[in-house]
């Protein structure tokens, strides 16, 4: 993973993440629904602890938090997680957060979790399989015997039969203000893309425009299966948005 540049991406985008999403406030609340029905199950019918080692601004785990789950957030970003305790103190909600790189949880985290989460499409960041077996392994060391790790990505098996260029739109209309954010997809390699991500505010004719840009590999299923299998994950399965209601295909592996 080039840690530079995603930590950039992220920190730059840190304030305007929620922009992404037509309602970040429902969207959290889906979510965390969605992600609870699969926690119950799965996991173990006692589960009440998650580590969410992709946090971000906070999307999962202030929606699990405010299901009543004890939830521990970790990220890469400084930015990021400022910002979801910020959020997490607004609502009242005591979630522990803290900087960490998810492929070295141990050095940052103590304790095991009845579930861990990376959410949003975060491990595709990483673009070179080893980097990828590293965090698989690293995630393992945060899991009791029998806990559930959920991860969820792009639909990449589809998405490179056609390899888009672009995202649609999300407009928001607020106090007389529009915000406008997509991305643009430059494919430098067969499965790795730079994602430029552009927020523009303002008014009817005048907008600021911003600019970050990262990178992802499309990882396919099967890629992913073979990793985490590799690592030590057991029972590794996938659930479709269709069968899951989630917005984007989800990954469920445990530890033996």
């Amino acid at each position: 993973m080039e840690k530079d540049l995603n930590i950039q991406f992220y920190d730059e985008l840190a304030d305007d993440y929620h922009l992404i999403f037509d309602n970040w406030n429902e969207a959290m609340s889906k979510q965390a629904s969605t992600l609870q029905q699969i926690i119950k199950t799965s996991a173990a019918a006692d589960a009440s602890t998650i580590l969410d080692c992709a946090c971000g601004i906070g999307t999962q785990a202030i929606g699990l938090a405010a299901l009543g789950y004890q939830v521990w957030g970790t990220d890469l970003s400084p930015k990021a997680v400022d910002r979801a305790k910020l959020e997490s103190d607004q609502r009242g909600l005591p979630i522990t957060f803290a900087v960490a790189d998810f492929r070295s949880l141990e050095q940052y985290v103590s304790g095991l979790f009845d579930v861990v989460i990376a959410c949003d499409n975060a491990l595709p960041h990483l673009l070179d399989e080893s980097d990828m077996l590293l965090a698989a392994k690293s995630i393992l060391t945060k899991m009791k015997s029998g806990s559930l790790f959920i991860g969820s990505i792009r639909d990449y098996d589809k998405i490179l039969e056609n390899k888009p260029v672009s995202t649609a739109p999300t407009v928001k209309n607020e106090e007389g203000n529009r915000t406008i954010s997509f991305q643009v997809w430059d494919w430098i390699k067969q499965d790795v893309y730079i994602v430029n991500h552009f927020t523009l505010k303002g008014t009817d004719d005048q907008f600021e425009t911003n600019l970050r840009k990262t990178k992802y590999r499309a990882y396919r299923r099967t890629d992913l299966t073979n990793i985490f299998d590799t690592a030590g994950f057991v029972q590794i399965r996938w659930l479709m948005p269709q069968q899951s209601g989630y917005y984007q295909p989800i990954f469920i592996g445990k530890k033996p």
